[in-house]
């Protein structure tokens, strides 16, 4: 389908299925200080989305998956800033873990001469397909989570993803428009039907359970807790896109997603 294609879909259908709930709240997004937030937020949601998807068309879902991790500590990071949350000594051993473990899985298996030609020349080949992609879609992540808790906590945790997404949906549309493929958006529908509606109708859920999540708990211990979720998309890669990686990949795959799940047992 594409990764703009795609994503403009689910955003569409999730919107879609958001909105009898998010009607009663439409009163919230008169008041100046609230539609700025949210306007903000789905230029984010935008931005994040596209970096995601364009991620997964070019990495292997084991690998960006993971990547995604960096997300938790910049999230608690920014919750302590600007939430005044507080993480203690052991909490940020393992998420120093997190970070260490990302920064294996994100590397290819090379031979020495390649290693040091890579260096020496400068090259990112060292780097997997995707995974600055990947990295890049964990930093937006941050920023968006520390949004949506806001966002959730002052204004509503349905309207708070509603907006998000449809701010989104009409950026893409517009874009797609633009560039004369809307018809390509259309098409692109008829095939994978059953597709678009399960993927959309499992992220916005996803987002919207977290949303209401963050409403009621601090942002870092929240976020912690819901980095669990690559050890299935590592599983799901392996076992059914017949993607391969290498020991330290697996190392670090394993670093990464213990850390995440020590942190929310311990937190």
């Amino acid at each position: 389908m594409g990764s703009l294609n795609a994503l403009s879909w689910v955003y569409f259908i999730g919107s879609l299925v958001l909105l009898p709930w998010a009607i009663n709240s439409f009163y919230l997004i008169k008041t100046p200080a609230n539609f700025i937030t949210l306007f903000s937020l789905g230029i984010i949601e935008c931005a994040y989305g596209i970096f995601v998807l364009k991620a997964f068309e070019r990495g292997k879902l084991s690998v960006v998956d993971v990547l995604f991790l960096l997300e938790l500590p910049l999230t608690v990071i920014l919750g302590i800033v600007f939430l005044g949350e507080k993480v203690d000594f052991l909490q940020m051993l393992l998420i120093v873990s997190i970070i260490f473990g990302a920064i294996l899985i994100s590397r290819r298996k090379l031979s020495w001469l390649e290693k040091v030609w890579a260096y020496l020349t400068g090259s990112n080949k060292i780097l997997e397909k995707g995974a600055l992609l990947a990295l890049g879609a964990g930093t937006i992540s941050g920023f968006y989570n520390l949004m949506v808790a806001i966002s959730a906590r002052n204004i509503s945790p349905v309207l708070t993803i509603w907006f998000a997404w449809t701010i989104s949906c009409i950026f893409l549309v517009i874009y797609l428009w633009h560039k004369k493929q809307l018809a390509d958006f259309f098409r692109a529908s008829k095939d994978n039907k059953k597709l678009i509606l399960a993927g959309s109708i499992l992220d916005v859920l996803a987002w919207l359970f977290f949303a209401i999540a963050l409403s009621k708990k601090e942002l870092s211990i929240t976020t912690a807790i819901t980095e669990s979720y690559p050890a299935i998309a590592v599983f799901l890669g392996i076992k059914f896109n017949k993607e391969k990686i290498s020991t330290w990949q697996l190392v670090g795959a394993i670093i990464a997603l213990g850390g995440s799940i020590a942190i929310s047992l311990i937190s």
